[in-house]
């Protein structure tokens, strides 16, 4: 039985892109992220709150501009919990073994692409297969 690292492999893999010895250091990058975004939710948070809160003087008001804080700063929030769903995600796929292989081709995704995106699900080939298709869908070009 493999141990908390290993790979499971399709028989046609042999060898893998991301190596043990990059894992710890995508992991901890992760795990920084996470803290990151935590805090700094927390903060969007406790503004938000301040916000709603505040008493309203109709001279600073202007009613957009405060309206357009609180929209701003709820918009954040929803990106962040995005942001951190995918990042628990792919440290669940570390713990599992099942890191950087694509969920379309089950191919190695580049060390390059995970290193800009540690919590990429698809290597380049097939998130830009995909994009293409959503755009077709939607009557949008692309912009590659």
């Amino acid at each position: 039985m493999a141990g908390p690292g290993a790979l499971h492999l399709s028989p046609l893999r042999k060898e893998r892109n991301v190596s043990d010895n990059d894992l710890g250091p995508l992991r901890a990058q992760l795990l920084r992220r996470r803290g990151t975004l935590l805090e700094t939710s927390r903060r969007a948070s406790a503004e938000l709150d301040a916000l709603r809160s505040a008493d309203r003087d109709p001279e600073f008001e202007e009613g957009a501009q405060a309206e357009h804080e609180q929209y701003t700063l709820a918009r954040l929030g929803e990106n962040q919990r995005r942001e951190l769903v995918q990042i628990d995600a792919a440290i669940a796929r570390i713990d599992a073994g099942e890191y950087g292989i694509c969920r379309d081709c089950e191919q190695d995704i580049d060390p390059r692409r995970l290193a800009a995106l540690p919590y990429a699900v698809l290597c380049t080939e097939c998130a830009q297969r995909r994009e293409r298709a959503q755009f077709a869908l939607q009557g949008e070009p692309p912009t590659m």
